[in-house]
């Protein structure tokens, strides 16, 4: 017998995110668990409509639409794996996934970091990131959420899930990139294959992106709100990306486990 008190409704997905501060016009970006709730009335689309409902199409809803990672980024690029915005799956969650099928929802030409997008001005997001030779610097969506203020909605997970945390490394030149380019291909709306150079992050090099917690709730860009059984957090990716580039300059391994690191 389902325990009653892990039923979460739209009701309830409504007033928490309002509490932690989401609004008409704000451009805002998921990160999601969807188990991490309980059990979801609707499921993900549930989640989905109350987003755009408080955001309204004058903001943007984005969302990782990473393809499955074979060994990760370089799993993709080595193997030759190609990314068809029109119908390759995402591996990055029910929610992501039931998000990019949706009317009215764009993804970005990328191989190995696709985002969806719904809103307005969803193009402009996600315009050129297929020429972005890395995959979360300068110019990428994650950049541009940063340039514009924009939020980080970190849903049922951590910030080891936090994708933006790559572009304070990759805007801010981290060795956390190969020297070498790829050149994978992606499958466009229109049916056309185009070729994507592109860098990709190391593999396997070990992150402490948990850190960011601490030092988001230490200087105030960070609400938290529990809805059902989901620890819910909404980051200000503007002044995180600001307050981190500070860091990572200092310390380019700032955010680089190297204690797991020196065990490798």
């Amino acid at each position: 017998m389902r325990d009653e008190k892990t039923i979460v409704n739209r009701k309830m997905l409504l007033k928490g995110f309002e509490e932690l501060g989401i609004e008409k016009g704000d451009i805002v970006f998921v990160h999601s668990s969807l188990s991490s709730f309980g059990y979801v009335e609707d499921g993900a689309k549930a989640i989905i409509d109350t987003l755009q409902e408080l955001l309204t199409p004058s903001g943007i809803l984005a969302m990782p639409s990473f393809p499955p990672f074979v060994g990760g980024e370089y799993g993709i690029v080595l193997n030759g794996i190609i990314f068809d915005v029109r119908v390759s799956p995402t591996a990055m969650g029910r929610i992501p996934d039931t998000f990019w099928r949706m009317e009215g929802v764009k993804r970005s030409l990328h191989p190995t970091h696709s985002v969806a997008a719904w809103g307005k001005e969803k193009d402009w997001l996600i315009a050129d990131h297929e020429k972005c030779p890395s995959s979360c610097g300068k110019g990428t969506p994650f950049h541009k959420l940063c340039q514009a203020n924009g939020k980080i909605l970190l849903l049922g997970v951590t910030h080891s899930s936090n994708t933006t945390l790559h572009t304070v490394e990759d805007a801010n030149g981290c060795p956390t990139r190969g020297c070498f380019p790829f050149y994978p291909q992606v499958i466009d709306y229109e049916g056309r294959i185009l070729t994507v150079p592109t860098y990709p992050h190391l593999p396997d090099l070990p992150r402490n992106y948990e850190k960011v917690d601490g030092i988001c709730k230490e200087k105030g860009i960070q609400r938290e709100v529990k809805i059902g059984n989901a620890l819910c957090k909404l980051v200000e990716a503007g002044k995180m990306f600001q307050i981190l580039s500070q860091f990572v300059k200092e310390d380019p391994l700032f955010l680089i486990d190297t204690e797991i690191y020196k065990r490798i």
